[in-house]
């Protein structure tokens, strides 16, 4: 089977790095698998090509560049795949187009649900048709396609996500590797830079945790850093924030922490909150559908529906109060974690759908 992913850029992130992994994957089952973008290369490109994954890239400076559509074209017809997956709103319009043209049936994916961008969701109405399947990493978002695009039900796939196996570190040397004392009490955040992460959120609850021995440490890098940097600056908690960016080994920020938050407006199935899961740590994130699914009964992590800081400060100081219920509620997210995001079970539904798609194409 030969397959080509498509994901809108190949820069350090959530999405590329899952597509990266699942490459590997593919790749290990035997399938000839391609990974490529709309943009120019990024540094997945060059961590895959290392991997001995083929990587392409169409080379689009701006959303306006449609000559990037063609440049696909031209690059699948070569390589010919028996069908296209496709990850991300820019990537699923191009994949489509070029499927049509070249008669190639194209899997499209959806990673989060919408909020800000609505016209996304009324360009995917109008085109969804074109997709031989949909792909989804949760059932929350597999409902929120069926209700606001109007995605019929049986062209769903759900997908569960998965994590790939890391290294434990010894917690005494990870914290000292991020020069923590004995009496801090340590915050992790992992992701990419973006708004909808609400990283401001963030600095405001440990402004208002000043009085208290908090630390928090925020790995990753995106369009927002500079906003965000001026913010660290002008706020009173500058030097309790240390923005670490993009780590190789997001394990020993975890190991090194006592919690972790996640105040997201919108997501899918974050690869930072599963992390922290299978870390065992206390988790704070905002009450939308992507967590609320995750979060258990017993409760596996602690959500806040409230977008005032306060309600996030608060939650973090229960968990540093109430230490025997954060690491109770820590150990039901690792169990969970170590029960449900697996890799095998993840690349055989993925395999599933494409022979779905392939039978019936």
């Amino acid at each position: 089977m030969r397959v080509a992913l498509l994901v809108t850029d190949l820069e350090r992130g959530g999405t590329p790095l899952r597509l990266a992994a699942t490459a590997r994957h593919l790749a290990a089952r035997g399938v000839d698998v391609r990974v490529g973008c709309l943009r120019p290369p990024g540094p997945v490109s060059e961590k895959l090509n290392r991997t001995g994954i083929e990587t392409f890239a169409c080379g689009a400076r701006s959303v306006s560049d449609v000559g990037a559509v063609w440049r696909l074209r031209n690059i699948l017809r070569g390589f010919r795949p028996h069908l296209i997956h496709s990850t991300l709103f820019h990537a699923n319009i191009a994949a489509r187009i070029v499927g049509w043209t070249l008669r190639i049936p194209v899997v499209t994916s959806t990673a989060t649900i919408e909020v800000e961008r609505k016209w996304h969701l009324a360009i995917e109405r109008l085109t969804q048709r074109c997709s031989a399947a949909h792909v989804v990493n949760s059932i929350a978002l597999a409902e929120h396609l069926i209700r606001d695009l109007h995605i019929a039900r049986r062209r769903i796939h759900v997908v569960p996500p998965f994590l790939e196996t890391e290294d434990i570190p010894e917690r005494a040397a990870a914290r000292a590797k991020f020069g923590l004392g004995d009496h801090e009490f340590a915050v992790a955040w992992l992701g990419r830079f973006d708004v909808v992460k609400r990283l401001d959120l963030v600095i405001r609850a440990a402004e208002i945790l000043s009085g208290s021995p908090y630390r928090f440490l925020l790995a990753g890098d995106g369009p927002a850093r500079q906003a965000l940097e001026k913010l660290i600056r002008t706020s009173s908690v500058a030097r309790r924030v240390t923005l670490l960016g993009w780590l190789e080994q997001p394990a020993e920020l975890l190991t090194a922490a006592d919690a972790f938050i996640f105040p997201s407006l919108t997501e899918g199935q974050p690869n930072a909150l599963m992390q922290a899961m299978r870390a065992g740590l206390p988790i704070v994130a905002s009450d939308i559908p992507a967590h609320r699914a995750l979060r258990g009964d017993p409760q596996r992590l602690e959500l806040v529906s409230s977008q005032e800081p306060a309600h996030y400060a608060r939650a973090l100081s229960e968990i540093r109060t109430n230490i025997a219920a954060a690491r109770d509620m820590g150990e039901r997210a690792r169990a969970f974690a170590l029960r449900e995001f697996d890799s095998s079970a993840s690349i055989s539904a993925l395999l599933s759908a494409y022979s779905h798609v392939l039978e019936n194409s």
